[in-house]
């Protein structure tokens, strides 16, 4: 049985003014179904970086366990999917073992990688973690790609597994199978034994309970706080007025009770100092963009369906789309979905069957799955138009982006 203890580890990258971490104190067992979880830039993916020894961890990590990184992409995309599976040096049974496991079947195995979906790679690359004997994976949000089907196959993959670190935002796919759950929050961690269920139970107690305490004391600073400048004023109403002793000695108390007041009152604030720190407060998004209130159809299609080397890509359908609508695709990975959102947008030729009427306006706004390049390449983000950039920092800011993160350049941004 290994352990991966973290001591005393504090991290804080050079562009920013605030540590990541700061004295964390960790044991982590090496079989444990540890589920990290956290808001985005609270340092996820910078733990397992430390771990991995990316970054200068100052020899605060000490393990005697192999870690394995996901998702780490071939060097060479056209390599068989067994291939790639053997490459750390397991042996093609035990890649088949493990690839069955995680629903990929043999028909998988002389197939290139990147002829895979994403969902499927996703797959593949999880597998071929597991595949080295005491191998101790970190795992960085799998379910990127994963359809409806897969996350259940995955999960219940992990939950046959011991031995890891899952990062995801996904907490029902997390909840199928960690029995460990870290939590980075704004000033601490919690670590606890259990699932996420069992987890935020606790934290809304304790920031139920933190909320309470919370309210108690400002009603208690506010009263003592009243209650010393009412004495206050008497005692220098006395002093003012007395010209004996007696007078003066009652002046003297009253200035004692003052000076307890503001004692208790300051104890008091020293008690709410950290109270709700953790308290996750989540604030209504609010932007200025202008939305119409038309009604103009934007596409029709009707029994109509995508080919592919004259094979259809999906059963035929029938909808509507009007202005203002919203509307969710999913399916199973490699069904189409994003070849159908390509084809609306123009950006691709392929046959089809049916009836299909496109009318999309040009001012269309695209986020894809693999949208990191774009962020961190767009010269938008440091050399946009000021006005443009300020209200894109602002909607930003409300997701919870801290502003100094926003100053960073967008090479250095978590993917969140």
């Amino acid at each position: 049985m290994g352990t991966i203890q973290v001591k005393n580890l504090t991290y804080q990258y050079l562009d920013s003014d605030k540590a990541i971490f700061k004295n964390l104190s960790v044991d982590i067992n090496d079989n444990w179904k540890l589920g990290l979880i956290g808001r985005n830039g609270r340092g996820k993916t910078t733990f397992l970086k430390l771990l991995l020894g990316e970054l200068d961890n100052q020899n605060s990590v000490t393990t005697n366990v192999q870690f394995t990184y996901f998702p780490k992409f071939p060097s060479d995309p056209t390599q068989t999917v067994i291939d790639l599976m053997t490459s750390t040096g397991g042996e093609a049974w035990q890649a088949r073992i493990e690839l069955d496991r995680i629903g990929i079947d043999s028909s998988f195995d002389q197939r290139s990688f990147n002829s895979l979906s994403g969902g499927e790679q996703t797959r593949v690359l999880l597998a071929r973690g597991f595949i080295t004997r005491g191998a101790f994976p970190l795992i960085d949000e799998p379910t990127n790609h994963l359809d409806i089907s897969g996350r259940k196959i995955v999960g219940q993959y992990l939950r046959s597994k011991s031995g890891f670190i899952c990062v995801s935002h996904d907490e029902s796919f997390l909840n199928s199978f960690v029995d460990h759950v870290m939590s980075l929050n704004q000033t601490s961690v919690d670590l606890i034994s259990g699932s996420i269920e069992d987890w935020k139970t606790s934290k809304e107690i304790r920031d139920h309970t933190a909320i309470e305490k919370n309210a108690q004391l400002r009603k208690s600073i506010k009263k003592l706080s009243s209650r010393a400048n009412q004495q206050q004023r008497w005692a220098e109403k006395k002093e003012r007025e007395s010209n004996d002793a007696s007078s003066r000695k009652t002046a003297k108390k009253l200035m004692k009770r003052v000076k307890a007041f503001k004692r208790r009152a300051e104890k008091d604030q020293q008690d709410r100092e950290g109270l709700v720190n953790d308290v996750e407060e989540i604030s209504h998004l609010s932007t200025n963009i202008k939305t119409s209130t038309g009604s103009n159809l934007f596409f029709s299609l009707r029994s109509f369906c995508i080919q592919r080397d004259h094979t259809p890509l999906f059963i035929p359908i029938n909808v509507d789309f009007h202005e203002n609508n919203h509307l969710a695709i999913y399916g199973p990975n490699g069904i189409g979905k994003t070849t159908l959102i390509n084809f609306l947008l123009h950006k691709v030729k392929l046959d089809y069957e049916g009836y299909q009427l496109v009318t999309l306006p040009n001012n269309i706004g695209y986020m894809s799955q693999n949208f990191e390049l774009f962020v961190r390449n767009d010269p938008f983000f440091t050399n946009g138009p000021s006005s443009e950039r300020t209200i894109v920092w602002n909607i930003m800011h409300q997701l919870g982006v801290s502003r100094s993160r926003l100053l960073s350049p967008p090479a250095e941004w978590s993917m969140g």
